[in-house]
């Protein structure tokens, strides 16, 4: 019998090709081989699959499967039915690692002993602007997490088998923030999660150099806007995985307008500060 590997590395895809040989490549090149990786594609367009396959022989345990359903949720819970592994790393397609990055989040798994975990990230291109705005997102998940766990990075979620069956994996309605409807109920229940500082990983601003970091920022303001008014679920539509159909609704076009143009008239630092006081506060209160 096969040894059972200690990681299954889930990626859900739609059309990646220019990002996922990087990945495939950086797992590659892992010192730690001790893993399994399952692309779940969204039946791309382009060629992602048929870049997927040429490290069949250079990732032996790579395996290949195709989702129905263009859902990054559904697209990740596939991964985790079919994953060996009792540790579940779910990762973007976009993601770039060191060559010890498993190596080390191994050993921090350990000794954590943490049911569900994640590490800080840095920008994949490294301008100040990127690395102020990385800088914030880390400390104010590292503190939220402190605190009371609410957010995660769905970037890269490490998390046991068994805690993730015992919430039902991700919630496949959830179109934003998918993270929360993983983390909140797993910490309802006895969990626990860490938010560690190293190893380090890559994370890719590809999205906001293509919408602005303050037109990013505007949409995610109004999908939060839509969780917290119940709209959640009908609405919110952030990821390629669902057509990218978030960014062209015209129902949303006035008010994403008119929060790009307030963003853009008062210093973009002093009002993510404000914000951040603002979620401390109220995490603290709760």
């Amino acid at each position: 019998m096969a040894k059972k590997p200690f990681f299954s590395i889930i990626i859900p895809t739609l059309n990646e090709e220019k990002y996922l040989p990087n990945l495939l490549n950086d797992l590659q090149e892992q010192t730690l081989h001790d893993f399994e990786v399952i692309v779940v594609d969204g039946h791309s367009n382009d060629k992602t699959v048929s870049q997927a396959k040429k490290f069949t022989n250079k990732l032996p345990s790579l395996r290949i499967i195709n989702s129905d359903t263009r859902q990054v949720c559904t697209q990740r819970n596939l991964g985790a039915k079919a994953a060996k592994a009792n540790t579940l790393i779910f990762m973007d397609a976009d993601n770039r690692l060191s060559s010890h990055f498993l190596s080390d989040i191994k050993s921090l798994w350990k000794e954590s002993g943490a049911d569900i975990l994640t590490t800080r990230f840095q920008p994949d291109k490294l301008t100040k602007l990127n690395l102020a705005f990385s800088s914030a997102f880390n400390l104010f998940f590292e503190l939220q997490n402190s605190l009371k766990p609410t957010y995660i990075v769905e970037a890269m979620i490490i998390i046991s088998k068994q805690c993730f069956s015992a919430i039902g994996g991700f919630d496949e309605t959830s179109n934003y923030a998918e993270g929360k409807s993983l983390i909140q109920p797993a910490i309802k229940l006895g969990y626990t999660s860490i938010y560690g500082r190293d190893p380090i990983w890559t994370y890719s601003f590809r999205r906001m150099r293509k919408y602005g970091l303050m037109g990013h920022t505007s949409r995610t303001i109004w999908a939060e806007l839509q969780s917290i008014l119940g709209l959640e679920k009908n609405e919110a539509k952030l990821y390629p995985m669902l057509g990218g159909s978030f960014y062209k609704e015209s129902g949303h076009k006035a008010l994403l307008t008119r929060l790009h143009s307030q963003l853009k008239s008062t210093s973009a630092q002093n009002i993510f500060i404000t914000k951040l006081t603002t979620l401390f506060n109220s995490l603290k209160s709760t």
